[in-house]
C-alpha cells in the first residue's frame, strides 16, 4: 500500500513509511520529556532516503493511487438542537418594595 504525503511547509512529496512510535525507545523513560516532543512520521523520498517529519506538517495526499475523499465518506453532520421555546407567564406578578432596598 502506497500512501503519498504532501509536506505542508515545503510543498514537496514524500512516501510514508511509519510514524514515529519506535522512537520512543530512544528517549529517557520520562513520560513528561515524551509529552513535549512532537509526534513524528518516517518518509521517505524519491531517492528512497527515509526521515523524520513532524506529524503536524504533513497531509495524505493519496492511498494507492485515490485520493482520501474517494476513500472516506461524507461526515454527517448532526443538526443544531432546536432552541427552547421561551414562554411569558402573565400571571405572575412582579412586587416592587422600596423596604428592600433599606436593609442593604
Amino acid at each position: 500500500m502506497a500512501i503519498i504525503v504532501k509536506h505542508q511547509t515545503t510543498g514537496h512529496h514524500y512516501l510514508l513509511v511509519g510514524t514515529g512510535l519506535g522512537t520512543d525507545q530512544a528517549l529517557p523513560s520520562s513520560r513528561l520529556l515524551k509529552n513535549w516532543l512532537p509526534a513524528t512520521v518516517a518518509v521517505c523520498d524519491r531517492q528512497g532516503e527515509i526521515f523524520w517529519l513532524p506529524a503536524a506538517e504533513i497531509i495524505v495526499i493519496e492511498v494507492d493511487g485515490t485520493p482520501p475523499a474517494d476513500l472516506l465518506p461524507e461526515p454527517e453532520i448532526p443538526p443544531p438542537p432546536p432552541e427552547p421555546e421561551m414562554r411569558v407567564n402573565s400571571d405572575v406578578e412582579v412586587f416592587e418594595d422600596d423596604e428592600d432596598e433599606d436593609w442593604i
